[in-house]
């Protein structure tokens, strides 16, 4: 076993070398580390597992937080017949390098520490700055979990893959603050209904019930970074399905993934906050993003975990009311949502939904996994914003349930029939004492039932209802049920089986400025229970009954269309003229119409579809740095448009003035306009995965040589550019 200690990365300089130049400091962006390698040698005298662990119990003596060890293995294929475990201040680097199960049924293949029992062992986090980096785990269907780490402090996961588990999770993670897993790949993992291990990765509880060797704690996972990760053939790929009481799983950011053929769901959530799940592509699952506040069930008791493991409990049992979830839901692409059924248990359809939980008694205990036990109470989920989203659904779009300041605007939803799970499914459906401060601009179409239901039989208000495109429903429209709303107006309403829009029970301050059309029944009809304050300048066209409003009269509406004359893009002011888009927003363009009696399709396109590109129903998507302009155009030949500049991986600002042409300069990594040592500095950086304060947009721009890849040869470039050397690059000059 060989080892030696690098310092400030001379080691990955030395390709630059080779070149025949002068290396330009990067500044020490790295701590000292010793290097420990596994050689062919030492694994024909030890065996694999031998050599391997012999290294790792080395680092765990010797390595520390100021001089950590990293462990490499020589490249090839292995067969592990015993778990490897690794300790803190330890990466164990196996680029180039798969492992295999060995026999169906053998235990974990990678943990983090020791075994512990319920009661005794290690507590808090005991295990620190853990980092697996490449390598492929190919569990080989054993019936055991993979990858494992609880009590730990920052346990990373780059570029690994993994692969073939059954009947169990793929990676499981309790009791972990500081969790990443970045660009990794999870494949092929089998369930059999009635068994447990859903979650490709699960955030767990530590409890013997769900956490086998590992002490009781009411520690939750905190910190998670998940992005840039594939998922596939998989019934669940990233949740939970256990909780801590008042101790929620925090800080949790999902975004860049793909998953593909889900046979439960994609991304569930049990008791989550401050969540921003974002620019994430699902294609085939039965319900694709789901979050949970507490249920009765799965979740835990501080004190029962604290009992049961002697250890602290850190939060009362008692119910307190929900702190701020922050719940960000945007820019995701929801396809083939609803075309096969959750064979696990018996969930509705859905795309995204949000789902709180009111118990009226205390929750029964759960006789197997001992969850449960929960005070009566409501646990609702206090903010969500679920916005610019498109989902392809056979079952509800978006749906809410006792959630507090929610907001749903600027999705596209597309809906068909559900086949293979019958229920009534909603375009949005926002009920169980959920209120939300807005449902608008959406566009939705083809709703088995209404495209928008509104339910507050069991309390719940939303204050506006606008700008919605709404098209070929099973039912109503919008359909409005003991609620209060404050404004219902400028929604757009064609083609349903029934009427436009109805209310029934509720309370409503201002229904206007309405335009419905092809109706089979009336445009709009408002019972005798409901109280319209202001009920005016609607529009009905084409339906069974225009002139039907309830117990309205049909003087102050429109039976008859104007010709369309102005409109105007794409909110409540006329002087957004503009917008800025990461790479992977999206925003949704609803027209205004003037006059409001208009009737009107559009049609939109863009000037550059490598930039930005634009579907028919008005939902446009940021693919790749550089300006378009969006023309949207009436079916009565008036057009608008809107110029967007795509530049770096963050959201979609709207803006007054038309926007620069974003400056993109070949080599300036850190994109502040010049090339300079500081640009070596950052790709040297990302090279070694230390975090920068660019984003990967900017730092593709370092990628000087377009080969797919930031690596040395990028840092060498830059560096031959400053010191006046030739390069076959054109380094700083402005590209697209």
């Amino acid at each position: 076993m060989k080892s030696f200690i690098k310092r400030c990365l001379v080691a990955v300089m030395i390709p630059a070398l080779l070149v025949g130049m002068t290396v330009f400091s990067a500044g020490a962006v790295a701590e000292e580390e010793v290097i420990l390698s596994v050689t062919a040698k030492d694994i024909d005298d030890y065996g694999f597992r031998g050599a391997v662990q012999s290294a790792l119990d080395e680092a765990a003596q010797n390595a520390t937080a100021e001089l950590p060890y990293t462990v490499t293995v020589p490249e090839g294929e292995y067969d592990l017949s015993y778990v490897l475990r690794v300790y803190s201040n330890t990466t164990l680097d196996l680029r180039g390098v798969t492992l295999k199960r060995s026999g169906a049924g053998a235990g974990n293949m990678l943990r983090v520490g020791d075994e512990d029992g319920v009661n005794t062992g290690v507590t808090g986090y005991a295990y620190e700055n853990v980092r697996v980096f490449g390598g492929t785990f190919d569990g080989n269907f054993g019936e055991n979990t993979i990858i494992k780490a609880f009590h730990t402090k920052n346990f990373t996961m780059d570029d690994v893959t993994v692969l073939n588990e059954k009947e169990g999770h793929m990676t499981e993670f309790a009791g972990v603050d500081g969790l990443t897993i970045r660009g990794c790949i999870f494949q092929d993992q089998r369930l059999t209904p009635g068994n447990y291990g859903y979650e490709a990765i699960q955030l767990d509880v530590l409890h013997p019930f769900h956490i086998t060797n590992g002490r009781c704690e009411d520690l939750p996972v905190s910190n998670v970074l998940i992005e840039d990760c594939m998922f596939a053939d998989m019934p669940r790929a990233i949740g939970s399905h256990t909780a801590v009481h008042n101790r929620p799983h925090n800080n949790i950011t999902i975004r860049g993934n793909v998953f593909n053929d889900m046979s439960s769901i994609a991304i569930q959530g049990l008791n989550w906050t401050n969540v921003t799940i974002t620019k994430n592509v699902i294609d085939n699952a039965p319900r694709g993003i789901t979050l949970y506040s507490e249920p009765g069930g799965c979740t835990y008791l501080s004190g029962k975990l604290a009992q049961k493991g002697g250890t602290q409990s850190h939060v009362t049992d008692a119910y307190q009311a929900p702190g701020k979830a922050n719940i960000t839901i945007n820019y995701n692409i929801l396809t083939d949502i609803g075309t096969s059924d959750d064979k696990y248990a018996s969930y509705s359809s859905q795309g995204i939904a949000v789902l709180g939980e009111k118990l009226t008694a205390r929750s029964s205990v759960d006789s197997g996994d001992e969850s449960g036990g929960l005070p009566a109470g409501d646990y609702y989920i206090d903010g969500a914003n679920i916005h610019a989203n498109f989902i392809d659904v056979r079952g509800n779009g978006i749906r809410i349930e006792d959630v507090r300041n929610a907001s749903v605007a600027s999705n596209e939803i597309v809906c068909s029939k559900n086949t293979v799970h019958k229920d009534n499914y909603y375009g949005v459906v926002v009920r169980g004492n959920a209120s939300a401060s807005t449902v608008s601009y959406n566009t939705i179409m083809g709703a088995e039932v209404n495209g928008i239901q509104l339910d507050g039989t069991n309390g719940g208000s939303v204050t506006k209802v606008r700008f919605n495109r709404i098209s070929n429903c099973g039912k109503y429209g919008i359909g409005v049920y003991d609620m209060s709303i404050d404004k219902i107006e400028d929604n757009d309403i064609m083609g349903t089986k029934n009427i436009g829009l109805f209310a029934d029970g509720s309370k409503i301050n201002y229904l206007r400025w309405n335009r419905i059309r092809n109706c089979l029944d009336s445009g709009i009809w408002l019972t005798s229970t409901t109280t319209a304050t202001t009920v005016k300048s609607n529009t009905t066209v084409s339906c069974d009954d225009s002139n039907s409003f309830g117990r309205n009269t049909a003087q102050s509406h429109y039976s008859s269309s104007s010709a369309l004359t102005t409109f105007y893009l794409p909110w409540d002011t006329t002087d957004k003229v503009g917008a800025k888009m990461g790479v992977g927003s999206m925003f949704h363009i609803a027209p205004d119409v003037r006059p409001t009696n208009a009737v009107a399709t559009f049609s939109y396109s863009s000037s550059d579809e490598e930039v930005v590109t634009v579907d028919q129903g008005g939902m446009a998507y940021a693919v790749g740095e550089g300006q378009a302009t969006i023309t949207v155009k009436s079916d009565n030949n008036i057009t608008k448009k809107y110029v967007i500049t795509v530049e770096g991986d963050g959201g979609v600002s709207h803006l007054t003035a038309k926007p620069s042409a974003p400056v993109i300069i070949l080599g300036d990594a850190d994109g502040n306009g010049t090339v300079e040592s500081a640009d070596s500095a950052m790709l040297m950086r990302r090279i070694v995965y230390i975090e920068t304060p660019c984003d990967d947009v900017t730092l593709s721009r370092g990628n000087v040589n377009d080969d797919l890849f930031i690596d040395v040869m990028d840092v060498t470039y830059i560096q031959r550019y400053l010191a006046n050397i030739d390069t076959p690059y054109e380094i700083g000059k402005r590209i697209k």
